[in-house]
């Protein structure tokens, strides 16, 4: 059984899709969780771990935004690469990779949108090249 679907402009417009619904809960969530890190109570929980635990041990916030971002994902059941790859139901590896995906808020989603670029430039470039070579 293939797995990897074709590679076509339905399959690009799918997963933009996906993508941006995706990337929106996870600024949502970025930004829900800068509402709690960025209050005095909040330094000061920093503060008594620091001196408990002897300077920038452990940094929670990524912690935080992982749990909460993995808890979302499992209560509503959105498995983004399920929905990629139109399977029937959610996977829990893939509803784990979700979760993870989603907490890395802004950065990560820079980054994920750099690679995928990356990629369909690439897929662009190979399929370019097949029809030089069938059309010569």
């Amino acid at each position: 059984m293939d797995v990897m679907p074709e590679i076509s402009n339905a399959y690009w417009e799918n997963f933009v899709a996906i993508a941006i619904a995706f990337v929106v809960l996870a600024l949502i969530i970025e930004r829900a969780l800068y509402q709690v890190f960025d209050t005095k109570l909040w330094t000061q929980v920093e503060k008594i771990l620091d001196r408990q635990l002897g300077g920038d041990f452990m940094d929670l916030k990524p912690w935080i935004a992982v749990a909460v971002s993995i808890v979302i994902v499992f209560n509503f059941k959105l498995d983004m690469i399920a929905m990629i790859y139109k399977a029937d139901k959610p996977d829990t590896i893939s509803l784990v990779l979700t979760g993870l995906f989603l907490s890395g808020g802004s950065t990560g989603i820079y980054k994920f949108f750099k690679r995928a670029r990356k990629l369909q430039e690439a897929i662009n470039q190979q399929e370019i090249a097949k029809t030089q070579v069938s059309g010569s």
